[in-house]
Parts: structure tokens; C-alpha cells; sequence
């Protein structure tokens, strides 16, 4: 049997779906790099060729269903199967409930959940089909564990990709199709900069914390595949992402007491340093 795999990866044009794309070159795959930059899709499509894979650019923007639809047309055309899609797109929204404006709720929800719901929705079907098997990976967060005040929009649509993701796992084992939900804390990326604020603190109070991130893209990516490899439900990286989701199933009051106080101290010290 052909050992090439065919994958979808969103937001491929930069961050951890560029390095997720690029580890899989490295094992000959065919990935279609489906963003909405289309500059930075060709990037990443360099170097997944550099890599040894193979791929294809493919405009796309997540939050139509309409263009999730011409997609699976396109590839089911030609292309023998899919065997791993990737949700990964993805947006940061900060702001206290009751002060964000709804617009930017609404397009957050659009982005990071709908962009997921619509993914599996529109391509499970086609995976039924693929008699070895396939895969489906949802980027979540550790958003979807800790829920740091402040970022409700955020931590309701990585929540809801973990729950959808653990829902998937029972529907799709019999058709052979694997699920993982990726929970990572903060990490080398550049989400912060479209993300949006409602307050100069919130922002810097990000900043601040993605400035102390030592875990990158690629180290992430290559914990992902191995979750592919071992079939895994769950990626919690780094290691203390793990830990929050341990501590929170034995004593869930307290972690989020914790998290908050935690958030109250950095937002004072970056409110002083305004």
C-alpha cells in the first residue's frame, strides 16, 4: 500500500500548521496548505517540497461552508483519499464579558469553532470511505482547561473544539478514524498579532506571557505526530499544560482560583506599567 498519506492542514501559512506541514514533508505526504494568505501559504509549500513532501496551495477561508464544500469537491476529484485533516486556524479574542463588543465573540466563534465544525462536517464523510483508516486533529488549548478571565471568547471556542473532538473519538472508532485534541499553553507562534483586545492591559498581559514561551511550532508539531503515530486523544504540551488538565480533574476550585489570581496580579503590573 502507498505509504503517501493526503492531508489537509488550515491555517498552514504560518505558525504551528507551517510546522506541522513541514514534518510531514519530511515523511513524503501530499498536504493541501489551505489558508487565507495565500503569500504565505506558497511559503509553506516550499518548504514542505524542501522537505521531501508534496502540495498544493488552496485559498480558504474556514468560516464559509460554501468554501469547505468547493474544497472537498476539488481534492475528492483528485485525490485517491484523505487521510488526516487538520483544524488548526485559529484567532486570539481578549475582553471581559459584557464589555467585548458581540461582533468580536461572533467572529471568534466563526473562526475557531465554526472553521472546525464545518472542517469535520463536510470531510468525515469522505474519510468514512478510506478503508485503512484515518485521522482528524483539532488544535484546542490549554484555554479549554484553565479558563483565564478575561479571555471568555477564547477559552468557550477551544473548549468547545476539545468537546467536539472527544465526541468525534466515539462516533468515528468504528469507521476506523482516529481523533486528537491538542491542548497547548502559550508557544512560539504569531497569533497575537490579528488577535484582538479590548484593553491595552489584556494585550500586554499576552505579550508578556508569549514573551516567556520557550516551547516553538516545531516542538509542538513533532508531539502531534507522534499522537497521530500512537493514535492519542489527548496533547498537552508542554508538560505543565498536562499537569493543569491532572490537577484540575482532583481539585477544579482551586486550580481556577489560582488562575485567576494569577491573572489579577499580571493585569496590575501591566495596568502600572501603562
Amino acid at each position: 500500500m502507498d505509504p503517501k498519506r493526503h492531508v489537509i492542514i488550515t491555517g498552514s501559512a504560518s505558525g504551528l500548521g507551517r510546522a506541522l506541514a513541514v514534518e510531514m514533508g519530511h515523511r513524503g505526504w501530499h498536504i493541501a496548505l489551505a489558508d487565507v494568505d495565500d503569500a504565505g501559504n506558497q511559503e509553506t509549500l516550499e518548504l514542505v517540497r524542501s522537505a521531501g513532501g508534496s502540495g498544493q496551495s488552496e485559498h480558504l477561508d474556514v468560516t464559509s461552508v460554501d468554501a469547505w464544500k468547493a474544497l472537498h469537491d476539488k481534492l475528492h476529484a483528485t485525490w485517491p483519499a484523505l487521510d488526516i485533516l487538520v483544524n488548526n486556524a485559529g484567532v486570539g479574542c481578549a475582553g471581559n464579558v459584557g464589555e467585548l463588543p458581540l461582533e468580536d465573540w461572533r467572529w471568534i466563534i466563526d473562526i475557531n469553532l465554526y472553521g472546525a465544525i464545518y472542517g469535520c462536517h463536510t470531510m468525515t464523510p469522505w474519510m468514512k470511505q478510506n478503508t485503512r483508516g484515518a485521522h482528524i486533529v483539532n488544535i484546542a488549548s490549554m484555554a479549554a482547561i484553565v479558563s483565564v478571565p478575561g479571555m471568555a471568547p477564547y477559552n468557550v471556542t477551544k473548549a468547545g473544539v476539545l468537546s467536539l473532538s472527544e465526541t468525534l473519538s466515539g462516533e468515528l472508532r468504528p469507521h476506523k478514524i482516529a481523533v486528537t485534541g491538542v491542548c497547548p499553553s502559550f508557544f512560539q507562534t504569531n497569533i497575537l498579532e490579528n488577535g484582538r483586545f479590548h484593553k491595552p492591559d489584556q494585550r500586554q498581559v499576552a505579550n508578556t506571557i508569549m514573551s516567556h514561551a520557550h516551547v516553538s511550532a516545531d516542538a509542538i508539531a513533532k508531539k502531534i505526530m507522534r499522537a497521530i503515530d500512537r493514535k492519542r486523544l489527548y496533547v498537552f504540551a508542554p508538560a505543565v499544560a498536562g499537569l493543569f488538565w491532572r490537577l484540575k480533574r482532583v481539585m477544579p476550585r482551586s486550580i481556577l482560583r489560582f488562575v485567576a489570581h494569577n491573572y489579577r496580579s499580571r493585569l496590575a503590573a501591566a495596568e502600572a506599567d501603562l
